[in-house]
């Protein structure tokens, strides 16, 4: 049974007046605007009435309104002249504009302090079309954006817009601390948690040319926590398909995206088919590791091919169509810029596929160089490379050496890397593993890769890693290589400042040897570092070939995000099956009598009558100086001679070292 009860109108009037007054700062506004115009009105009347029984002879009717309307305001008093009643009536007109108008001023005052506050907070809307959103804030965003940078230097005016559930001035005070000249690119950074649709529509997901989806775990983190962050990114994921499916016009842009787990990526990749791109800085990082400790130089290289200082890859296919030509033609119909490969109209990728292959108008093929506007398809050959007497595959004598790499540490990129290295190596090669503290976890994953690969020799050591003592007992220069994994610590800075006192400590082992040896140190030193800015130590440490986990992840995602289809290359660069870049000695395809003028043409000539595709030179006389890339020559022009020493190294992609 319904009790009705009866409410006066004061306490309707007032129910009322509280449910406007709660609509927000308009609602204020208009209230505080009308109670103003009615005291204006109010003293008005009052002020014709005084007038009317008062005359005051200093004031004409038609100026009373706005007498009336500055006295409220506070600029000005009345007369002196005026009678007395006239100046009551002022003084009352003045006071109830000291209390309506000064409310009005503090109102206006306090709403755009309140605005720029929300400003401060990044919760306003972001109104940009064709811009690169970046979703969560972590430590590779710095290199990311450096790479987005130069990218955009042919843009007059390109956008980075930021979300991440950190707080606007913290993102702001940390991008200009670390970002010197954003030349044509602004940065747009807001507040907000990036699976949430509303936020996503604020930043412009909609219009966006391309996201950048940031894993706030990283490598050294637990288990528990990487499977978090990656949940958290398949709602992001889902988020913009929603927003997808908000406005039917609305398109979802490509997303790469970095994720740890191999379910979530597959999970990832089947939300939005086709518009997601998935990353695991692990398995890039491992396999990186392994090839270019078994290729001295081969970083160098890498460090040239990702991000977009330096050459990049293009899939390319001319207007006219390929007039019949062959693979094997093609390097010496483009000048300044070197064919890798070719993309089916299917869709399937070939690196270094058989010179003979006569190329389909439909094709695509993937090519390596500078600037897409130095990529020039000529109908005819630049330069009639002749035919020499290159030395074939079956007159050099080649076996396969047995090797001896050293490991030390373990996280998650370990396992993998001792499995790619198995997967290269020779029979009765050497692979040691050593860490400061061994757990069951860790005797049983190596003890499954030991398993795995039976021919190869496996050992597992236990040793203080900071007793040096104890390092010069292990004959560390009989390894071809030792590989430093990040060590565990509770930050980036603790986690390489681990890193570069093992690496002191073994760089001192081996100075050491040298000085009693004659023969000298080959072994190639690899450190892991997290953090970028800590590169330059590891060099002036002495570590001319060194893995930088943020910097090359974050250049393979900030290309990759501009050419989703970039990918496919780098998976199959790193992957071991197929081609692989190598760096191998020029006595492999020259006669000594042959190097004194030897052509760029000439080289890619020699690495055909191979089955291998010759990318660029390594001189090794230039490896110190930094001014020309130490030594590392990409994609000369084609009729560009080289003076060969018999230790110089061509550049090519290869099926294998032989």
């Amino acid at each position: 049974m319904s009790v009705s009860q009866n409410f006066s109108w004061r306490k309707r009037l007032q129910y009322k007046f509280d449910n406007f007054m709660s609509q927000g700062g308009l609602a204020v506004f208009l209230a505080l605007l009308s109670a103003f115009f009615a005291a204006f009105v109010l003293m008005l009347i009052i002020r014709y009435g005084a007038e009317l029984v008062f005359p005051n002879y200093s004031s004409e009717y038609y100026d009373l309104p706005w007498e009336v309307l500055i006295q409220l305001i506070g600029l000005r008093s009345t007369e002196e002249d005026a009678n007395f009643i006239v100046k009551i009536v002022t003084v009352v007109t003045i006071f109830i504009g000291l209390i309506f108008f000064s409310s009005l001023v503090a109102f206006i005052t306090e709403e755009f302090e309140s605005k720029l506050a929300a400003l401060r907070k990044g919760k306003s809307i972001v109104v940009e079309k064709n811009h690169t959103l970046i979703l969560g804030f972590n430590s590779r965003i710095i290199d990311i954006i450096k790479e987005l940078i130069i990218a955009n230097e042919s843009e007059d005016d390109a956008v980075i817009v930021i979300l991440s559930d950190k707080d606007k001035e913290e993102m702001d005070d940390f991008l200009r601390d670390n970002l010197v000249n954003t030349k044509t690119t602004r940065l747009v950074t807001r507040t907000g948690r990036i699976s949430n649709i509303s936020n996503l529509k604020k930043v412009g997901i909609q219009s966006a040319k391309t996201v950048i989806i940031l894993n706030e775990a990283k490598s050294l983190d637990s288990e528990e926590f990487k499977i978090s962050s990656d949940s958290k990114i398949i709602k992001s994921l889902l988020a913009i398909v929603a927003t997808k499916a908000q406005n039917k016009e609305a398109y979802i842009p490509s997303v790469v995206v970095e994720i740890h787990s191999l379910q979530y990526r597959k999970l990832a990749e089947a939300i939005a088919p086709g518009s997601v791109t998935t990353l695991n800085e692990s398995d890039v990082l491992a396999r990186i590791l392994v090839q270019t400790s078994r290729n001295n130089g081969l970083s160098a290289v890498y460090l040239n091919l990702v991000g977009f200082e330096g050459n990049e890859f293009y899939f390319y296919r001319p207007d006219t169509g390929w007039h019949n030509l062959t693979f094997g033609q093609l390097p010496f119909h483009f000048p300044e810029c070197t064919p890798l490969g070719i993309r089916s109209s299917a869709g399937n990728l070939t690196l270094n596929p058989d010179i003979n292959y006569r190329l389909q108008d439909n094709d695509d093929i993937v090519i390596l160089a500078e600037d897409d506007s130095t990529i020039n398809f000529t109908i005819k050959p630049i330069v009639s490379v002749s035919q020499k007497n290159f030395r074939r595959q079956e007159q050099v004598k080649f076996v396969r050496p047995q090797e001896n790499h050293l490991i030390i540490g373990w996280n998650n990129k370990t396992a993998l890397a001792l499995q790619e290295y198995a997967f290269y190596l020779t029979e009765d090669s050497q692979l040691t593993l050593m860490t400061n503290q061994l757990d069951e976890d860790i005797k049983q994953q190596f003890q499954e890769i030991t398993n795995a690969y039976p021919k190869i020799n496996f050992q597992l050591l236990e040793i203080d890693l900071i007793s040096l003592s104890q390092l010069k007992e292990l004959d560390l220069h009989k390894y071809n290589s030792i590989s430093i994994m990040a060590l565990r610590g509770r930050s980036a800075e603790e986690t390489d400042a681990k890193t570069l006192t093992l690496l002191l400590g073994i760089q001192q082992v081996l100075r050491e040897h040298r000085s009693l040896n004659t023969q000298g140190v080959k072994t190639q030193l690899i450190a892991e570092i997290i953090d970028s800015q800590d590169t330059e130590l590891v060099v002036q440490a002495g570590v001319k070939d060194f893995l930088l986990s943020n910097q090359f992840v974050s250049k393979i995602l900030a290309q990759v995000s501009q050419e989703p289809e970039t990918m496919d290359i780098y998976n199959d660069l790193f992957r071991a099956e197929g081609s692989e870049l190598y760096l191998k000695p020029v006595s492999l395809y020259f006669l000594p009598e042959q190097l004194s003028k030897v052509s760029f043409g000439d080289c890619v000539l020699a690495a055909q009558s191979r089955g291998e595709l010759c990318m660029g030179l390594r001189i090794v006389s230039e490896t110190t100086n930094k001014e020309k890339m130490f030594g590392i020559r990409l994609i000369p022009h084609i009729n560009t001679e080289f003076e060969l020493a018999a230790d110089d190294k061509l550049i090519v992609l290869a099926e294998d070292e032989q």
